[in-house]
């Protein structure tokens, strides 16, 4: 049970402080007149979607003249499902949305949430064994799913490096839904190693269980949380949600300029430690990086076109879900809107190189949207 007290008391007092900061806002009349914009989130995570919450805490949303009401849903299908039904206006987390929307889903994904977030933890058996040499693999068994985008991406690198890995039982891979459970696993040996979110990761040290590496470190920067809305309330009110991009924006630039001042902004909303905030988003990492700061699971607003696109031929070639030649997955995609909020930005503070930065970021990571 120990395992879960931090992250469901953590829960609570964001419930509690979320409440409170709504309360005192409503109370001035201040928030009172300003249209919502329903945000779903799951509570646990709390610190994934950073920039989504910490503009809350800052004031942002209410400055660029909204109001964010989060609701908090227990899983990613129920969040997406809540999206599509009009309970939530938008959900925070997971670019499972591409599934619906291959479906036939008025699903959308429109803004960027988080990367990265996985490391492979090995049972204390295997704490010696050098994890990077992927001819070692051979025999092992290995907790996590072949056919998850993530998975697969990872299995064709291995491919790559070393030639002898096949299909048909070099590696046994044994697939769990529960991450939980999988910790569990690792923990009496038997499974050799698994792949675990980082706050995973955290409670496997806990046990005396070792960190082989962190995934990112072959796949930098790899797809994960997307902001879903649907095309139907793009089209009704894309301009609340340039708003809500404009806050989280103001947000990441504090990020990267002032991480101090956004760390605080994110434990106090979320009722975690402030050392908590800057070991999960904040860690420096040694190896490629490409986007706005050099922090392990980074957080930004960009969309990443390009990922996004990656994300979904790899599910489709993994078998994760069908292609469906009759849906323009690109309609589905609008990266506009961030591009509006950070140009309105990028005009009113002519001289802010790091709004400048993340512009030629954008550019880069969704280059294939005008191809």
């Amino acid at each position: 049970m120990k395992k879960f007290i931090k992250p469901v008391i953590g829960a609570i007092i964001f419930s509690v402080l979320l409440s409170a900061f709504a309360g005192c806002s409503n109370k001035s009349g201040d928030t009172a007149k300003l249209p919502t914009v329903k945000v779903g989130w799951i509570q646990i995570d709390g610190v994934r979607p950073a920039l989504v919450v910490a503009a809350q805490q800052l004031g942002y949303y209410k400055e660029e003249g909204i109001n964010v009401e989060f609701i908090n849903v227990d899983s990613v299908p129920s969040g997406i499902a809540s999206v599509e039904n009009g309970k939530l206006d938008v959900f925070t987390l997971s670019p499972m949305a591409l599934s619906s929307i291959a479906k036939g889903s008025d699903a959308a994904i429109f803004a960027g949430v988080a990367t990265e977030g996985s490391s492979l933890v090995v049972s204390k058996a295997n704490s010696d064994l050098d994890w990077k040499n992927f001819k070692n693999w051979k025999g092992k068994k290995i907790g996590g799913d072949p056919t998850s985008p993530i998975t697969y991406l990872l299995i064709q690198y291995i491919k790559e490096q070393n030639p002898e890995y096949t299909d048909e039982g070099y590696v046994e891979w044994v697939h769990f839904d529960d991450n939980n459970v999988l910790l569990e696993a690792i923990s009496n040996g038997s499974v050799d190693g698994g792949f675990l979110t980082t706050e995973r990761v955290w409670l496997a040290e806990e046990r005396g269980l070792k960190e082989a590496f962190d995934v990112a470190e072959f796949l930098p920067e790899f797809l994960c949380c997307r902001q879903t809305t649907t095309l139907t309330y793009i089209s009704e009110h894309r301009d609340l949600l340039k708003k809500l991009l404009r806050a989280q924006i103001r947000a990441e630039k504090d990020y990267k300029d002032s991480s101090d001042k956004l760390f605080e902004a994110v434990a106090q909303i979320t009722g975690q430690t402030k050392e908590h905030v800057i070991r999960y988003i904040g860690s420096e990492k040694n190896y490629y990086s490409t986007g706005l700061t050099k922090y392990r699971n980074p957080v930004s607003v960009n969309p990443l076109y390009n990922k996004i696109i990656e994300y979904d031929k790899v599910s489709i070639k993994a078998g994760y879900y069908e292609e469906n030649p009759a849906i323009d997955l690109k309609k589905h995609l609008d990266i506009t809107i961030y591009e509006d909020a950070l140009n309105e930005l990028i005009k009113e503070n002519p001289d802010d190189q790091t709004y400048k930065t993340m512009y030629d970021l954008f550019k880069t990571a969704n280059s294939q949207y005008w191809e």
